[in-house]
């Protein structure tokens, strides 16, 4: 009974660090989600600078 209550209490205790944000792979994936978007403007900047410089 004792192992139930254990390793429900961890499953209890898991599921609610979840919460919120979602899990840690939805967290990992809106990180780099975001990474690549700022790394997508700052291309679209330099390619800005790129053709002001060619006129």
């Amino acid at each position: 009974m004792k192992i139930i209550a254990s390793i429900l209490c961890l499953t209890v205790l898991t599921l609610s660090a979840c919460r919120g944000g979602g899990g840690p792979a939805t967290r990992v994936g809106r990180g780099i989600d975001h990474a690549f978007y700022k790394t997508g403007q700052g291309i679209e900047k330099v390619g800005r600078k790129i053709e002001g410089t060619a006129h």
